[in-house]
């Protein structure tokens, strides 16, 4: 409570989101003092990939996976739908995630880090900031794929947070940490 205090008195403004926001961070880290535990709180606040397109792509690649127990052809499948997964890549055990931009003909576009941050972050709270946010708030997003690769593989997985345009980074790149049973 004391973390999301005075969120119902923000008006409309993005900008004023933001600036609760930031603040809200600082209270998080504040009254949850290991990091883990912070990571996981964010993680599970974050949007839902199927509410977004719904169930049917993560169950084509649930099927897909239960009957090749490949993990490389789902990684393949997933390329081939660069509207909604993007790129992953495997090296082991971990998958990376380069997170497409948003608006990628403005991020080719944009000449400062601001700009990119607004071009490439689905985030309109990130998109209002003009600050430099730990990249810790990022594992929202870490969520979005944790949602993903576990409705996937069916078993839980670990994601890390390894770059952030938010905090300065020129991208924003996730490594997803498999089981050491999947193939």
């Amino acid at each position: 409570d004391s973390v999301v205090s005075g969120y119902d008195n923000i008006s409309d403004r993005p900008e004023e989101y933001a600036v609760w926001l930031e603040q809200a961070m600082k209270r998080l880290e504040t009254a949850v003092p290991e990091r883990t535990a912070r990571e996981e709180i964010m993680q599970g606040r974050a949007c839902v990939f199927t509410e977004e397109f719904g169930d049917g792509p993560i169950d084509a690649l649930a099927k897909l996976y239960a009957e090749t127990k490949s993990v490389d052809r789902v990684l393949e499948a997933m390329g081939a739908d660069k509207g909604k997964f993007g790129h992953p890549y495997r090296d082991g055990n971990v998958i990376y995630e380069v997170r497409n931009p948003r608006d990628p003909e403005a991020f080719a576009k944009a000449a400062t880090p601001y700009e990119k941050q607004m071009a490439a972050c689905f985030c309109p709270l990130m998109r209002a900031t003009k600050n430099v946010i730990s990249k810790e708030y990022c594992h929202c997003s870490a969520g979005w794929y944790k949602g993903i690769y576990e409705g996937i593989f069916m078993t839980p997985v670990r994601v890390e947070v390894l770059e952030a345009i938010i905090s300065g980074d020129e991208h924003c790149k996730f490594a997803i940490h498999l089981p050491g049973d999947l193939k």
